[in-house]
């Protein structure tokens, strides 16, 4: 019989609310974590799923959230219908900042949730508390800069507080705006130093990713195609 390996994580979800823009920062010693743990929706939330994780919590709680469920409501609407919810963490915000975490009695310690100003950060198997409130902190620190930033700041600093003491492996960064495709999704599923190797690969995205996005169809402006000019000044702009 096999035995069951836990999400060992920490993890932020956070709201900006000069942007409304929402997100989730994850890093873990588990192979492509942010498959499981992270879960965004425009306009509506953000949620991370980890421990014993199921996906569902991430899947329906951005349902309910849509509804007009609040964070609360929505945390304990879930958990009520999960059976395995006592090995289970889960955090959320939603698109008013609004934020909620949840950690089961039977998740490997040291385990722990907090909220911040719009965001919550949770963590199983680490070092000690320092990881998520390194990370809570970092995180309000940094209001000035773009989301997809500050919640990369807050897994520098939990892993420079500790991290997974079971080791690295993965980390993952996503983050929504305005429309329903991922304003930011970066991630590394195996690699001995995964938060290094994120900010390695965002620093690039900024560069050679981002600066393209203007161009991308919107609900309100789908368009028939890229504006070439546009593209061939951007282009010409990111190979210097």
């Amino acid at each position: 019989m096999t035995t069951a390996v836990p999400i060992n994580t920490f993890s932020i979800v956070g709201h900006c609310p000069r942007t409304n823009m929402l997100g989730v920062g994850v890093a873990s010693k588990y192979l492509a974590v942010g498959a499981v743990c992270s879960h965004t929706q425009a306009g509506v939330g953000a949620v991370s799923t980890q421990a014993y994780g199921n996906p569902y919590l991430g899947v329906d709680s951005l349902v309910l959230l849509q509804q007009g469920l609040n964070a609360q409501q929505t945390l304990a609407r879930v958990l009520k219908q999960d059976p395995g919810r006592e090995k289970r963490q889960l955090l959320m915000v939603n698109n008013r900042g609004d934020a909620a975490a949840f950690t089961g009695s039977l998740t490997t310690p040291w385990c722990g949730h907090l909220k911040g100003q719009g965001c919550a950060v949770a963590g199983n198997m680490l070092t000690d508390e320092t990881v998520i409130q390194s990370m809570a902190d970092a995180f309000e620190q940094s209001a000035e800069e773009e989301l997809a930033e500050r919640l990369l700041l807050a897994l520098e600093a939990g892993q420079q507080a500790g991290g997974d003491k079971r080791g690295r492996q993965a980390a993952h960064l996503q983050v929504v705006h305005t429309e329903a495709w991922k304003y930011v999704d970066l991630r590394v599923d195996e690699h001995p130093s995964p938060i290094e190797e994120l900010r390695r690969i965002f620093e690039v995205a900024k560069r050679e990713l981002f600066p393209f996005r203007n161009l991308y169809p919107t609900r309100n402006n789908p368009g028939g195609d890229w504006d070439m000019d546009e593209y061939e000044r951007i282009s010409s702009l990111v190979s210097k």
